[in-house]
């Protein structure tokens, strides 16, 4: 038996073979690219007129555009300077509806209720940072006033995030699910 063959050998299958040690960083890979697949991270179409994603990425005002987007819902209590104006520029409409991340309240979710109720019709794009809060709300105000059932409007939601601890319990509330 050659030892000198078989230590090679090994080597090549542990480190050098398709799907060896390095598997789990091909998946985080695949993970972070999908993050970033679409117009934002995290982007995340429910139907034709709705969409819920992250901050934008690349040319991302352009995608909307072509996607038909008329309208952002911007859920970040602290958006980005000039982020009105370049999507004003596009032609897409935008609406500033501050949640804090780690304060979301009852009035948080009236005030995205009215705004989304106000403009029905719309092609809209519901936004946040990394699309946590953005799928959450959109979430609840589909099983609160939209009409969508909830494991339908789950689907959606968990297509991003499972929410726990604090937005767990705020959307139990915000639901009358708790």
């Amino acid at each position: 038996m050659n030892t000198r063959f078989n230590t090679a050998s090994l080597l090549f299958l542990i480190v050098l073979a398709p799907g060896g040690c390095n598997q789990e960083s091909a998946t985080a890979d695949n993970e972070a690219e999908t993050a970033h697949t679409g117009p934002t991270m995290n982007f995340h179409r429910i139907d034709p007129g709705l969409a819920t994603g992250g901050h934008i990425v690349g040319d991302g005002i352009a995608e909307l555009v072509e996607q038909g987007v008329t309208l952002v819902v911007d859920l970040r209590d602290a958006p980005p300077e000039a982020h009105q104006k370049r999507l004003a520029e596009a032609g897409i409409q935008w609406v500033n509806v501050p949640v804090v991340w780690k304060e979301p309240t009852r009035d948080n979710f009236a005030e995205f209720s009215r705004v989304m109720s106000e403009n029905q019709g719309e092609n809209i794009l519901v936004q946040c940072q990394a699309n946590y809060r953005a799928s959450a709300m959109t979430y609840a105000y589909r099983v609160t006033q939209g009409g969508v059932a909830e494991a339908e409007a789950r689907k959606d939601l968990e297509a991003i995030w499972t929410p726990e601890g604090t937005w767990e319990a705020y959307l139990a509330e915000v639901t009358g699910s708790d």
